[in-house]
């Protein structure tokens, strides 16, 4: 665990990738890097699924959608995503579709889960992982594909975020467990937990870097929300970004080069990507 100095790199200036300035989160890299997928709120009681294509394109991934869905997450070789959808009366599913065939399969815990969020994929693809309210807080809890044999893997305050590394061993998530909102991990096997970070603000949504040496994450540390990116230790931190406005959701690119993210400009949010130095 390390007392957290936010050290600030200086980095090169990010490159836009949308300007319609509309309020954009969960961008991931899809397609081997060459797509990017995110949550758009095209209304403010619709929030849709997008895809950015290569030749700068944005267009609907499931144009039939009637209600709001958010937070996609893929198998890192593209055949099968997950994603949050609203099914009215505060009630959320997590749909888990094939990509090639549309067949969808969904885990419901019925009326009232308003904040089931964030799935996550192991490398394998094998199973989703998600947070859930429960008897004691948020627990990130885990579904086969056909949305079945649900299992906890961590609990105790509130948990969120999960992510999971590349040789999927570890899960990064964020907890309240002991007090503050700080970066941890644990083994997939619910072994092994360690607290990576303690910050004077809370931390938010980590991703692990392609080859598991560092996460990039968010933190308000200063009152504002900024990209930070740490070893898998704890150690080596460094700060991303530093605009006075909000940079938040952060993705890595398949080469472990750059990251995706949003942020707000003048008050209007949209995609950027950044260069990262290998550590």
């Amino acid at each position: 665990m390390l007392l957290a100095v936010l050290l600030l790199v200086p980095s090169a200036d990010p490159s836009r990738l949308t300007d319609d300035g509309r309020i954009k989160t969960d961008p991931v890299f899809v397609a081997g890097g060459r797509e990017v997928v995110y949550t758009l709120q095209e209304t403010p009681a619709l929030t849709r699924i997008m895809r950015r294509l290569p030749d700068g394109k944005v267009e609907p991934l499931h144009p039939g959608a009637t209600t709001s869905e958010f937070e996609p997450a893929f198998t890192p070789d593209g055949s099968t995503y997950a994603y949050i959808q609203s099914r009215g009366n505060l009630n959320l599913r997590l749909v888990i579709r094939d990509a090639k065939t549309g067949k969808e399969a969904s885990f419901d815990p019925g009326g009232g889960f308003a904040s089931l969020r964030r799935p996550a994929f192991p490398p394998d693809g094998s199973r989703v992982l998600f947070s859930i309210p429960s008897g004691n807080g948020h627990a990130i809890v885990s579904v086969n594909t056909q949305g079945q044999d649900r299992k906890t893997l961590t609990e105790g305050g509130l948990n969120n975020w999960p992510n999971v590394s590349p040789d999927g061993k570890r899960v990064a998530f964020c907890s309240s467990r002991d007090g503050s909102f700080d970066l941890y991990t644990i083994g997939t096997d619910g072994s092994k937990l360690a607290r990576l970070l303690t910050t004077p603000g809370a931390d938010f949504r980590p991703s692990w870097s392609p080859d598991g040496k560092q996460i990039v994450f968010t933190s308000n540390a200063d009152g504002n929300y900024d990209l930070f990116v740490v070893r898998a230790d704890g150690t080596g931190l460094r700060r991303l970004t530093t605009s006075p406005e909000r940079d938040d959701y952060a993705a890595w690119h398949p080469d472990g080069k750059r990251i995706v993210f949003v942020g707000e400009r003048d008050g209007k949010f949209d995609l950027y990507t950044l260069p990262i130095d290998s550590d």
